[in-house]
């Protein structure tokens, strides 16, 4: 179970006013990091988008399951 499966399972059990208040923290919390949540979507998008230029301009097409695994690693190593 990810964190978020676990957040969710906990404010099952919260009132509706103190749900409201985790809503609300959320949506500070997005707001604070916006330029970063977008900078990592750029990110992933130009990771994709890099990962489809070399199959095209190689010629030889890359193993889907390869490049999936890649674009993954790549992920992984930004997260850190």
């Amino acid at each position: 179970m990810n964190t978020a499966e676990l957040i969710y399972q906990d404010l099952q059990t919260f009132p509706e006013w103190l749900t409201l208040e985790v809503f609300d923290f959320v949506d500070f919390l997005k707001a604070k990091n916006q330029a970063l949540l977008e900078q990592e979507q750029d990110t992933r998008i130009k990771i994709q988008i890099g990962i489809e230029q070399a199959d095209a301009g190689l010629g030889i097409p890359l193993n889907k399951d390869y490049a999936k695994r890649l674009n993954q690693r790549i992920l992984e190593s930004l997260e850190k």
